[in-house]
């Protein structure tokens, strides 16, 4: 077994969103929340992936790395969309729900509201939540999960926010995502402007 799991783990890369490729990344069709997340919303620009949050409604988007990943430091530079009652995700998931996930949400406010959760076994495992300490839509910063069987860490510009022990899925291939979209958990309040979670790069 140990020999599959350092090739895996040696299979890294960095996205720097060039363009969108087809062969490493998917975009979701689907009803997350209170949104519609539509693949019109995603795309690629002068370098940076852009995830659109329209005007006056509650659409959002999401990119899959379609092959699947285990342990393993997974890294995002982001800018994020000002979307009040909205979230980014940086996130390992895998179905059924509550079973396979490890979440990165940060609040799509000024204020820096940063949510970090672990899933195993059907529930809630470990949760934590922070403040950043800036305004998360005013600049770019580095979020990342470092996965390993003893250990998951988040950091935030190389600052380790959390590590947690256990409660966190064991060898288990989960797809890393990304994505900005209105849970049903907050107000719904549709952003009067047209908003865009800003990715620089994913490194994995």
């Amino acid at each position: 077994g140990m020999m599959i799991y350092l090739y895996r783990e040696n299979q890294s890369g960095q996205e720097n969103f060039d363009s969108l490729d087809e062969g490493v990344w998917a975009v979701s069709d689907k009803t997350l929340g209170r949104s519609w997340l539509s693949p019109a919303n995603v795309e690629v620009v002068d370098g940076y992936l852009n995830i659109r949050m329209p005007a006056n409604t509650l659409a959002g988007g999401e990119l899959v790395k379609k092959e699947a990943v285990s342990y393993g430091r997974y890294e995002s530079r982001m800018k994020l969309p000002l979307a009040p009652s909205s979230i980014t995700g940086f996130f390992l998931y895998a179905p059924p729900d509550y079973f396979y996930e490890i979440d990165i949400e940060i609040h799509n406010t000024r204020e820096g509201k940063l949510l970090l959760t672990s899933y195993a076994d059907g529930a809630v495992q470990n949760e934590y939540v922070g403040a950043l300490g800036f305004d998360p839509t005013a600049d770019f910063h580095n979020y990342r999960i470092d996965y390993s069987a003893e250990r998951l860490a988040f950091y935030v510009d190389n600052k380790l926010i959390m590590a947690w022990q256990e409660g966190f899925p064991v060898e288990q291939p989960m797809q890393l995502m990304v994505n900005s979209w209105y849970p049903s958990w907050l107000a719904g309040t549709a952003a009067p402007t047209e908003q865009v979670l800003l990715v620089d790069w994913i490194r994995y």
